[in-house]
């Protein structure tokens, strides 16, 4: 593997990390999602689909500098 693949590969890991962190965080702050109002579940479901798409984006990215 070369140097920029791993870069590649550490920047990945940390978007993973952080992205984690923030969903586990975020369920201690906001709390349970049943006691939540419709628009404020809307809202955090928008933020997951989000960080989804970006370690999704992440992920290919990787690969596509991993296989060619």
């Amino acid at each position: 593997m070369e140097f920029t693949d791993k870069i590649s590969a550490l920047i990945f890991a940390l978007i993973l990390m952080g992205a984690t962190i923030y969903v586990v965080m975020s369920g201690f702050v906001v709390g349970p999602l049943k006691k939540l109002k419709r628009g404020e579940r809307i809202v955090i479901t928008v933020s997951i689909f989000g960080i989804l798409l970006v370690i999704v984006y992440a992920a290919s990215e990787l690969l596509l500098r991993v296989v060619f």
